[in-house]
C-alpha cells in the first residue's frame, strides 16, 4: 500500500504543479458553483474549496461523476481570483484545492498564503520568458 500512496501523492504533486503553471500562463481559475455559492468539502477540521486549471478539466468530471453534471462551470480571470476569492477565503480560513482528480478527486489542498506564493513562482516564471 506505501506504493499506492506514494503514487497518489506524487500524481497530485504533478496535478498541483500543473494547475500553478497553467493559471499564471493562462490567466484563469475554475471552480464548480452550486446554487452560485462554491463547492465546499470538509476535509479533516477545516473547509476547501477545489479549483482547476481548465474548464475542460471540469468537463471531465461532469462526465465521468454524474453528480457534478448539475453543477455550473465559474471561470475566474486570475487578478480576481488572487485577490478577491483568495482574500474571502483566506479571512474564513478556507483552504484552496488544486487540480483534483481521479475516481475519487484527490489532489493537494492548502492554505491561501501557501497557494499564493506558488502561483506567484510561476507568473514570476512567465515575466522572465517575455
Amino acid at each position: 500500500t506505501l506504493g499506492l500512496i506514494e503514487e497518489v501523492m506524487s500524481a497530485a504533486g504533478r496535478q498541483a504543479r500543473i494547475f500553478y503553471e497553467q493559471v499564471a500562463k493562462e490567466g484563469h481559475a475554475f471552480t464548480f458553483l452550486v446554487d452560485d455559492n462554491f463547492l465546499v468539502f470538509r476535509i479533516r477540521d477545516y473547509d476547501v474549496i477545489p479549483f482547476w486549471s481548465s474548464r475542460s478539466r471540469l468537463e471531465r468530471i461532469q462526465k465521468s461523476h454524474p453528480k457534478y453534471a448539475t453543477y455550473a462551470l465559474s471561470e475566474i480571470p486570475l487578478n480576481r481570483f488572487l485577490d478577491t476569492t483568495l482574500a474571502l477565503l483566506e479571512r474564513d480560513s478556507v483552504n484552496v484545492g488544486v487540480n483534483w482528480s481521479g475516481q475519487h478527486l484527490t489532489g493537494y489542498d492548502l492554505p491561501v498564503a501557501d497557494l499564493r506564493r506558488n502561483v506567484g513562482y510561476y507568473l514570476d516564471k512567465v515575466r522572465n520568458e517575455a
